[in-house]
């Protein structure tokens, strides 16, 4: 646990002083996690050692089929306007996903899996959202991917949108949704105007992954947290330096504004 409370601290260090660590220097510290589990482990220890909770999580599925997650900090929600107000420090990026809220807390995987109709049976509410994205890394996530995970897949911040139509989910499941054109603009700048769709297709099927993995210990996925599984624009480099428009029609819009 040396190595990963360590690696904590290099993480924690960049992330209060708005430094990038390089890789060399973790590699000749020899801080470079060897498995996921031990990424894990560096993330709780690097949430610990900035002194904050876990608002959420940011699950995903590797090409190789693993589930995996990372804890996420500083969550805010829009006002009744549809603004979300946060401060500017850190953010380099920003992904638009479909995100829920947990009703109750999801069990430890168990020798029975957990179908999508048992974990729809875990969600309040669906809602749009926005991931900050901030690295600690000079590399980015051009690294080696447990390193990536340590640094929480560069959670920087989450923006909770407005709720929308539970159905939305299984739309984009079953990649019938007729709203699928998201828009997103930076002060007069497009950042981003396509047809989207999930990267798992389900927005579900992250959630369903990682709570029936190995890497699911139990006492993670809680009551009130939120849950986001895959952008559906990919990473967008922006340091939000001008009102942020996102609406994906027909679902939903709000506004970011960063504050310095």
């Amino acid at each position: 646990m040396a190595m990963i409370d360590e690696l904590a601290r290099n993480f924690a260090a960049a992330d209060i002083e708005g430094k990038k660590i390089p890789l060399a220097t973790l590699e000749t510290k020899g801080l470079i996690p060897d498995s996921f589990e031990q990424s894990m482990d560096a993330q709780r220890a690097f949430v610990a050692a900035i002194g904050k909770s876990v608002d959420g999580w940011k699950l995903a599925i590797r090409p190789d089929g693993t589930a995996i997650a990372a804890p996420m900090v500083d969550c805010y929600s829009v006002t009744d306007d549809k603004l979300a107000t946060f401060p500017a420090k850190g953010i380099e990026g920003l992904e638009v996903e479909i995100c829920v809220t947990l009703a109750s807390d999801i069990p430890a995987s168990g020798d029975t899996p957990l179908t999508r109709d048992d974990i729809l049976g875990f969600i309040d509410k669906v809602y749009l959202g926005a991931e900050l994205l901030g690295y600690r890394l000079v590399e980015k996530n051009q690294v080696p991917f447990p390193l990536f995970l340590a640094d929480r897949l560069a959670n920087q911040g989450f923006v909770i949108g407005p709720q929308i139509d539970a159905t939305v989910i299984d739309n984009f499941a079953r990649e019938s949704a007729p709203f699928s054109q998201l828009t997103i603009t930076e002060g007069t700048t497009t950042l981003f105007d396509a047809k989207v769709k999930h990267p798992n297709i389900d927005p579900l099927a992250p959630l369903v992954a990682f709570a029936n993995a190995p890497l699911n210990k139990g006492g993670m996925l809680n009551r009130g947290q939120v849950i986001t599984t895959g952008s559906l624009c990919g990473a967008i480099p922006t340091a939000l330096t001008a009102l942020t428009a996102i609406d994906l029609a027909s679902v939903g819009s709000f506004v970011l504004k960063t504050k310095h």
